[in-house]
């Protein structure tokens, strides 16, 4: 726990969405301990960090190191830590010192970045020696809210979202292991596999990924006006704004919505590369069954990305569109509004773990003649 916070005045809060997918990145509903900016800082430099690098192309990232992106990866994640932690404690609720307010302010902003950057330290870790990079730590916080929601609800309030919570699984489970084939033309293949050989994209071309990316992105526009209102505190159109950007309001369901749909059409391109793609099969003398090498071939494969991300996109979006929209209603609580995304997310997060630790075991399994 931060140092001198009041927890007593925690106890009570009621959790809605917001507080909710919140926690799921940090794994502190109420946000007043050590830990309670989570991986959101690491995402978010991450996600700052992939778009900088697409923006700027191949040949500025091959003249970056693994160590001086970590570097700046580093800085990036500090920088917002503050920036969030700040924004944090201007809500925190303190019992009586002997500091005044802003002293045990500037303790808690210390206290929750340095936490921030424990937890940056631990998924690079993982991410270099172990599984799934920050998934574990999200994975971890999943469950625990899964856990306790299923603790704290009767059976009649449970079971529409029960329901709902198996349907998005059972989509996200197809989604996650439909393959599209493309067929390829391997100019250095002569044998009886030369007919099966194929480019592979997933349904739900980078998975739930975007859910959590879009939590980060969410709390930006959350973050500049909490720090604006630190000077304009006064200010009604602020603070309008602030209190409708919520996932308890129809506009703040509907900008939450619209960025999930923006980042997995977007990082759909950076992370499969369709461009590159194109020119790997080009350099290579490769080329798609039917489809002439070069531009031809990069428009094919960015049409086929731009079809599938949009198609993953509307698909995220309805599903989780529906449970906040049941809230939003009245029809369901808020604080089983997330209970079928988190089964959505706890799906999509153990598919891609199955596979990796499957693919390792596979390559343990071989026995290497030199």
């Amino acid at each position: 726990m931060l140092y001198n916070v009041d927890s007593s005045a925690y106890q009570f809060d009621e959790l809605d969405s917001q507080n909710i997918i919140f926690s799921m990145i940090s794994g502190d509903r109420h946000r007043y301990t050590f830990f309670a900016l989570g991986i959101m800082p690491y995402i978010t430099a991450n996600l700052i960090m992939w778009v900088i690098m697409a923006i700027r192309g191949n040949e500025y990232r091959s003249r970056l190191s693994p160590q001086k992106i970590e570097r700046f990866s580093l800085i990036l994640m500090i920088i917002i830590a503050v920036a969030f932690a700040l924004s944090r404690a201007n809500e925190l609720i303190f019992k009586q010192s002997n500091f005044n307010l802003e002293t045990l302010k500037v303790i808690a902003v210390s206290e929750m970045t340095v936490g921030a950057v424990i937890i940056y330290k631990m998924a690079t870790s993982n991410k270099e020696h172990g599984i799934g990079a920050q998934i574990p730590i999200i994975l971890v916080n999943v469950l625990d809210n899964l856990i306790s929601t299923l603790q704290k609800s009767t059976w009649d309030e449970l079971y529409r979202p029960l329901i709902l919570c198996l349907c998005m699984a059972l989509v996200i489970l197809v989604m996650e292991n439909v393959i599209i084939r493309i067929p390829v033309q391997r100019v250095s293949i002569h044998n009886v596999y030369a007919d099966k050989s194929y480019i592979a994209f997933k349904l739900d071309p980078i998975g739930v990924m975007p859910v959590m990316f879009a939590t980060a992105f969410f709390m930006i526009p959350q973050l500049f006006i909490r720090l604006l209102l630190l000077f304009y505190q006064d200010n009604n159109t602020l603070l309008l704004i602030y209190e409708e950007l919520n996932l308890t309001n129809i506009i703040g369901v509907i900008v939450y919505l619209g960025i999930i749909f923006a980042l997995n059409v977007i990082f759909s391109f950076v992370m499969l590369s369709p461009g590159e793609m194109a020119e790997q099969l080009q350099r290579g003398g490769d080329s798609i069954v039917n489809v002439y090498a070069g531009k031809k071939t990069k428009k094919y494969l960015r049409k086929r990305v731009l079809q599938l991300s949009t198609f993953s996109s509307c698909v995220l979006c309805l599903m989780m569109g529906i449970s906040l929209g049941l809230s939003l209603k009245g029809e369901i609580s808020s604080q089983l509004a997330l209970f079928p995304t988190t089964g959505m997310m706890l799906i999509g997060i153990l598919c891609p773990l199955y596979r990796e630790v499957k693919t390792y075991r596979r390559f343990d399994s071989y026995s290497f003649f030199m």
